[in-house]
């Protein structure tokens, strides 16, 4: 028996090596792709990067679809530069230190885009941080300011949405703009904003405040809507970890509005339990800017709550807007820009 087997060794070693050439030679869209294979990637076209490996397999579908893990092109870079004032005025040189955001041309709408007139809706904005803090701040062109320049009218689904609670309030009723963060930089297919330092969508207003209430501009609350989060989210208002100043521009310099926005890392840009974002190491952070505009209620017939528009920098999906996949990227550095730095977006 042991001599017929050293006899057929011979043999078995020359049928896989055949079977090994075979297997090379086959045409390029049989060849299999072992390592996305065990993964379950093999049949999916992957448009986009991951921006977080260890989610991939919570977010592949039963079904042959394109997986999007939300890599979405849009960047921006906060430089460390000087402490502005959160004063609503974009004095001169203040945000020379920091990246320019542009828009609204180019950006997603819920609505109508407002790029065709940039006299109806348009911003320029920029973000840095000093080391401690991060700032943000919009100079908003926008030719008709609810509440201002119009009556306070309200959406038919929702007749106390001016209100500053949390049985009806909405926050985010009025022209302003709301920032949305993910600190963690980590997401599944169906994550969306907790409302806590890992992650949120935080409303700032010309039409009403926490700190003003109505009639008077600053941060108004944010999303999700429920008790703990609203609470949450005062305390940083109250506290002062989340500040802003809003202020509408005078006759000569054009019609809209100034904000200027300040955000502690702790407690607003949580990592985990313990760890909070340091602006002395590089950072990446999920990141999206929401642009809205009220007008009159006609002037948005057919748009949710006869809002006129309402546009972001990074790419929503339709009733997706808080998906953390949809956010762009932040990028927090703990160096200076550079004077020659193209610094427009």
């Amino acid at each position: 028996m042991k001599n017929s087997i050293l006899t057929l060794m011979p043999l078995v070693f020359v049928l896989y090596i055949s079977m090994q050439i075979f297997d090379q030679t086959r045409t390029s869209s049989e060849v299999i792709d072992y390592p996305s294979k065990e993964v379950g990637l093999n049949s999916f076209s992957i448009t986009k990067g991951t921006k977080s490996m260890p989610n991939v397999l919570s977010a592949i579908p039963q079904e042959e679809d394109e997986i999007d893990f939300g890599d979405y092109p849009a960047t921006l870079t906060a430089y460390l530069g000087t402490t502005p004032t959160l004063d609503g005025f974009i004095s001169k040189g203040e945000y020379d230190d920091a990246e320019k955001i542009i828009g609204v041309k180019g950006w997603e709408s819920d609505t109508p885009p407002a790029s065709e007139n940039k006299e109806d809706l348009s911003v320029v904005g920029w973000v840095k941080h000093d080391g401690s803090s991060l700032y943000f701040a919009f100079d908003v062109t926008d030719d008709i300011i609810y509440g201002f320049d119009t009556k306070r009218w309200l959406p038919s689904n929702n007749p106390d949405a001016n209100n500053l609670n949390i049985e009806k309030g909405w926050p985010f009723w009025g022209d302003g703009i709301e920032l949305m963060m993910n600190s963690t930089y980590q997401w599944d297919d169906n994550s969306r904003c907790l409302g806590d330092g890992r992650s949120w969508q935080f409303c700032c207003s010309t039409n009403k405040s926490i700190l003003g209430g109505l009639g008077v501009g600053g941060l108004s609350s944010g999303l999700p809507l429920n008790t703990e989060v609203w609470e949450r989210y005062e305390k940083w208002i109250r506290n002062g970890d989340m500040a802003a100043s809003v202020r509408l521009k005078e006759k000569a310099e054009g019609r809209g509005y100034i904000i200027e926005w300040r955000i502690n890392p702790n407690p607003c840009m949580k990592i985990n339990e313990t760890t909070f974002v340091d602006f002395s190491k590089e950072t990446k952070v999920g990141f999206n800017v929401e642009l809205q505009d009220l007008d009159e209620k006609e002037q948005g017939e057919g748009n949710f709550s006869n809002m006129h528009h309402i546009d972001y920098w990074s790419r929503v999906e339709p009733n997706r807007k808080t998906d953390l996949k949809s956010f762009g990227t932040l990028i927090i550095k703990p160096i200076k820009m550079e004077a020659t730095s193209n610094h427009s977006n």
